[in-house]
């Protein structure tokens, strides 16, 4: 589970302190998805930095309950937030950030070793799900942008994460591969039992997940469960 309590952040703006994040709390269990929508500026962003350990709060935790230790992320050092980041953590870009001069497989191997998690059957049964293992020694710039989204995904989830961070992961496709692709993950992460967190502009993206939430006044309000 991941447990948020009482969490402020605020940035200085010009002359001014501007609270983005006002007393938020929420808990998300272990394999459920949630989706995050909100107006530009709302703070979606600085939200899921936090929980990526890219930035720290002014106050209030972040814990994730994991089988045999609770790490609270607030309190990482540098080296400890590097070590969360290779073990805890998956996170889709919206512009799938893949790395052109390596196959697809190499692509899904880089996080995989630097986790010390590399299992090549999980990895082939992975692309298989995402109906991608043809592809498999292709170089991303031979893919369409649903199929590149598709490796963004598989090479979220290639290290047996907790947590993945979707930030609009699917803002650059068209109405039918966002769809799918935004389908692809919500199902390949329950079949995992890894908790998904996705921030959306699309209600339709939205309503994929387990439960909704929109982030007005520096918190989170749900606005549907299925839970």
């Amino acid at each position: 589970m991941l447990s948020i309590k009482n969490l402020y952040k605020s940035y200085q703006d010009v002359k001014e302190t501007r609270l983005i994040l006002k007393d938020l709390s929420v808990d998300v269990g272990q394999g459920t998805s949630i989706s995050i929508q909100g107006e530009s500026g709302s703070g979606k962003s600085t939200f899921l930095h936090l929980l990526a350990t890219l930035d720290k709060p002014d106050s209030g935790d972040i814990v994730l309950h994991c089988a045999t230790q609770t790490l609270s992320l607030v309190q990482f050092s540098e080296s400890q937030a590097d070590e969360y980041r290779k073990r805890h953590l998956g996170i889709i870009f919206q512009k799938y950030n893949l790395i052109d001069c390596i196959t697809v497989n190499e692509n899904l191997l880089l996080p995989a070793l630097l986790s010390q998690t590399l299992d090549q059957t999980y990895l082939d049964k992975l692309l298989n799900t995402l109906g991608m293992q043809r592809h498999k020694n292709k170089l991303p710039n031979q893919l369409s942008g649903g199929e590149q989204q598709r490796i963004a995904i598989a090479r979220a989830l290639a290290h047996k994460p907790r947590l993945v961070l979707a930030d609009e992961p699917t803002g650059n496709l068209d109405s039918k591969n966002s769809a799918l692709v935004s389908q692809l993950l919500v199902d390949t992460c329950k079949q995992l039992n890894t908790t998904l967190i996705l921030v959306t502009h699309s209600q339709k993206v939205a309503n994929l997940t387990q439960s909704q939430y929109v982030l007005l006044d520096g918190k989170l309000q749900m606005t549907s469960s299925t839970l």
